[in-house]
């Protein structure tokens, strides 16, 4: 009796064993998944990548932009892939760093950038600090008063975008400036401040992002 009941455990499963039909059925479905995967992974896929510092305002054609072949996973849809994506007029509505994917959510139209360009002079190491694309504050110190009162600084803008930078004639005609894209709400101020001649400070803001010229 006793060699019978071992010889049943013993006994090789049969085929029609649906444990072993539902085993079967998950090593193949866990190989399919991990072959479609693998497959996924190693698809190369078309972006758009800056050639050079785009900033906001600026139209996204051919000579600022390449199209480079990545693994992007299911990242694919967050970036433009070919040149043909881009509507027609489009500008960059933010930064975007010479070398960065260009994401979709960064392609825009000019009504959609609320920034707007103003002229700062500047010391020529403030010029030479900066890049554009960089991030930067801008502080307003007024003079000091008749009456004793010091001189106060308070920032005017937390966060300006360097649009351009100009450093002057090479025989010092020129002073040097910085062209800054500043938010809309905060023009009327800016532009009071130059008006009356007082000091304004391009500030650069450490870790900012800046793009390469």
């Amino acid at each position: 009796m006793g060699a019978t009941a071992a010889m049943m455990r013993l006994r090789r499963p049969r085929w029609r064993d649906p444990r072993l039909i539902v085993g079967i059925v998950l090593v193949v479905a866990s190989v399919l998944m991990g072959a479609v995967l693998v497959s996924r992974l190693s698809e190369t896929t078309s972006v758009l990548v800056a050639r050079s510092a785009v900033v906001p305002g600026d139209p996204l054609d051919a000579a600022d932009l390449v199209v480079v072949d990545l693994r992007l996973g299911e990242q694919t849809g967050e970036y433009v892939g070919t040149l043909d994506a881009v509507p027609e007029g489009a500008v960059a509505t933010r930064a975007i760093p010479a070398g960065e994917l260009v994401p979709v959510s960064a392609v825009g139209q000019p009504a959609e950038v609320t920034l707007r360009p103003v002229v700062i002079p500047v010391e020529a190491s403030v010029a030479e600090s900066v890049a554009p694309g960089a991030t930067v504050e801008l502080w307003h110190t007024s003079p000091a008063a008749d009456d004793g009162t010091e001189a106060q600084a308070a920032m005017l803008v937390p966060e300006a975008v360097v649009r351009r930078i100009d450093e002057g004639s090479s025989l010092g005609m020129r002073s040097m400036s910085v062209e800054v894209l500043v938010p809309a709400e905060s023009l009327d101020e800016v532009l009071v401040v130059l008006s009356e001649d007082e000091r304004l400070d391009v500030i650069g803001v450490p870790g900012a992002q800046e793009l390469a010229p």
